[in-house]
C-alpha cells in the first residue's frame, strides 16, 4: 500500500510491526520477519531515510516508531512536493521533443483524417481526453438533422471541463440545434454567437484542433485535419478568442442577469441581441410571432431605446447582458 510514497512490502511490513510494538532492535525484527539481522537493520535503516522511524544511540541501536500522523503526512507531502516538480518540466520536455519531431517529420503537425466516422471517433477521444478546456466553432451544413456530438460534450461537462463554443447566429434558426445548445448552457456550456464564424473547429486542450475540410452538398464531412500543438495550433486559438470577444452571450448567460426581467424577456433579449428575427425567437421560445413583437417593444421602451439596436446596447450597459 505504501509503495506509492516508496516502501517497499518488506520495509512496509517493518514499520506496522514497529508501530505495533512501539520499538524493536534488528535482532527482534529479524526474529519477526524471519530474516537476517543486517536485512532487518536496513530496513529499519529506511524508515529512519524515510522519517518515519527515529533510532538511539545503544549498542545494539533500539528503532522507534514516529506518529504516523506526523510521519507519513511529512512523507506523503514530500512526494508529492518532488511530484509536482517532475510534471512542471513535463511541458519542457514536450516541447523539445515536438520541435525535434517537426524539424524531422513534418507530416507530424497536421493529421489527415478520412470519412465521416473516422472523423467523429477521432473527435470523440480527444474530447474523452479533455482534462482543462474544449474550444468550438460551430455552423452549419450538419451531417445529420440533430446533433451528435452533445452527448460526448455533456460527459465532458460533467468531469467539469471547461467548454466554450461560439455559434453562426443562423444554427439558432434550427430548433432542435438552439434546443441542444440551451440544455448544453444549462449544464455548463458557456455559448456566444456571432453572425458568422471563420470554419468548423474544434480544440482540445490546446494541444490538438480538429478542422473539417470538406463538405458535400448534404453537410456529411469526408476529410479533416488535426492540427498538434504548434504555433499552427496557437494561432488558431487566437482567432478562436478574437471571435469570442466579439460574441453575444445567449441562453443560460441572459437567464443570470438581472434588471427585473422574468425569464421569457430575458431569453428574448438575448436571441434578438443575437441577431435572430422575430420569427426564429418566437419559434425558439415557443410564442406567436404577436407575442414576440409585443414583448420587445415593451423592451425597447422600457430601455428608454429607439431601436432594437439601441435597446441590446442599453442592455448590456445596465448590465442585463453580458
Amino acid at each position: 500500500m505504501l509503495e506509492a510514497v516508496g516502501l517497499e512490502p518488506a520495509v512496509e511490513e517493518a514499520y506496522r510491526l514497529l508501530l505495533g510494538r512501539g520499538e524493536l532492535s534488528a535482532t527482534d525484527l529479524g526474529a519477526l520477519q524471519g530474516t537476517s539481522t543486517p536485512s532487518a537493520h536496513h530496513r529499519l535503516e529506511l524508515l529512519v531515510a524515510a522519517g518515519l522511524a527515529t533510532t538511539t544511540d545503544d549498542v545494539p541501536p533500539v528503532f522507534r516508531a514516529i506518529d504516523p500522523r506526523t510521519g507519513l503526512s511529512a512523507l506523503i507531502r514530500s512526494r508529492q512536493a518532488a511530484l509536482d516538480l517532475a510534471s512542471s518540466v513535463v511541458d519542457s520536455f514536450v516541447g523539445e521533443y515536438r520541435e525535434r519531431m517537426l524539424r524531422s517529420e513534418e507530416h507530424r503537425l497536421v493529421e489527415v483524417l478520412e470519412g465521416r466516422v473516422t472523423i467523429n471517433q477521432h473527435l470523440a477521444e480527444l474530447m474523452a481526453g479533455a482534462e482543462l478546456e474544449v474550444l468550438a466553432f460551430d455552423t452549419p451544413p450538419y451531417v445529420t438533422p440533430t446533433p451528435n456530438t452533445s452527448l460526448v460534450e455533456r460527459e465532458t461537462l460533467a468531469r467539469g471541463v471547461s467548454v466554450r463554443a461560439v455559434y453562426a447566429s443562423e444554427v439558432l434558426t434550427m430548433e432542435e440545434r438552439a434546443g441542444s445548445i440551451d440544455e448544453l448552457t444549462r449544464l455548463g456550456e458557456q455559448a456566444r454567437v456571432v453572425p458568422r464564424v471563420p470554419l468548423k473547429m474544434v480544440v482540445v486542450d490546446a494541444r490538438a484542433a480538429v478542422i473539417p475540410l470538406s463538405t458535400s452538398e448534404e453537410g456529411t464531412r469526408s476529410t479533416a485535419i488535426v492540427v498538434h500543438q504548434s504555433r499552427l495550433c496557437d494561432a488558431l486559438i487566437e482567432l478562436f478568442e478574437a471571435t469570442w470577444a466579439q460574441g453575444t452571450p445567449i441562453f443560460a448567460t441572459a437567464a443570470r442577469q438581472s434588471g427585473g426581467l422574468d425569464p421569457v424577456d430575458s431569453a428574448l433579449l438575448s436571441l434578438l441581441n443575437a441577431g435572430l428575427k422575430d420569427e426564429a425567437a418566437a419559434r425558439q421560445l415557443e410564442l406567436s410571432e404577436r407575442t414576440v413583437r409585443r414583448r420587445v417593444a415593451d423592451l425597447v421602451d422600457r430601455l428608454g431605446a429607439t431601436s432594437r439596436f439601441q435597446a441590446g446596447a442599453q442592455a448590456v450597459r445596465r448590465g442585463w447582458l453580458s
